[in-house]
């Protein structure tokens, strides 16, 4: 910004006279424009201050689970990941949490539609047990 302001300035100088006329009279207008309008400005009262957006915003607090809810389902994958995880751990020792996920991926992606089967109907299992104790708990 500074060399910005340097560089307008050598421009200014370097201006005709005229040229130079012509804009200081601009800025003199702006300048008794600007004089005007803050002669009717009013500020905002303080009490309004606590209303501004830039007061920090305070998070509204989570309701507490229940503990006795059941466990949601649990998806094809995910039965999957859990099953084969330490499986994976073992494989590749140096592996972050992030890149095991992602061979976990990788492997359940590739597998055959008859050993992805198996996986689908443990996860509609699981989501029958889920609506079953989740008709017991509401009723």
């Amino acid at each position: 910004m500074t060399t910005q302001a340097k560089i307008m300035s050598v421009q200014f100088k370097a201006l005709p006279e005229k040229e130079a006329k012509r804009w200081e009279k601009k800025a003199m207008k702006d300048k008794i424009r600007y004089q005007n309008e803050m002669k009717s400005y009013t500020p905002p009262d303080e009490s309004s201050d606590s209303e501004s957006d830039d007061a920090p915003k305070k998070k509204a607090k989570k309701a507490k689970k229940d503990p006795n809810k059941p466990k949601r389902n649990q998806s094809a994958f995910f039965l999957y990941s859990n099953d084969v995880r330490s499986r994976v751990r073992q494989e590749n020792p140096e592996a972050a949490f992030g890149d095991i996920a992602k061979l976990i991926s990788k492997e359940f992606k590739a597998l055959a539609p008859k050993e992805r089967k198996v996986w689908d109907k443990k996860a509609a299992k699981d989501k029958e047990r889920y609506q079953r104790e989740m008709a017991d708990y509401a009723g």
